[in-house]
């Protein structure tokens, strides 16, 4: 099976700290997590599909991954916020 890493020399991803992430990249990441792209993000939080654009670059940042499918991994390992909950609140 192919490996999620370009390279097999790097680190896996750990799970980020909840609390690195803003409410709203935290919301993002989950959306991420779920497979919607940019523009149903967008569509979803009414956000332009740009503002979305720079919330992930600056989540993938922080996670320390450099594409969007290893932020969806990490998606996966965070606790879901109950139905009517935003992330972090």
């Amino acid at each position: 099976m192919r490996s999620l890493r370009a390279d097999p020399s790097e680190e896996p991803a750990v799970a980020p700290e909840p609390a690195s992430l803003s409410p709203r990249e935290r919301e993002i990441l989950v959306l991420i997590g779920d497979g919607l792209t940019n523009r149903e993000i967008g569509k979803k939080l009414y956000l332009s599909e740009k503002t979305v654009k720079n919330h992930i670059s600056r989540l993938l940042a922080k996670l320390g991954v450099q594409r969007r499918v290893q932020a969806a991994v990490l998606a996966s390992q965070l606790e879901r916020p109950g139905p009517g909950e935003r992330p972090g609140h």
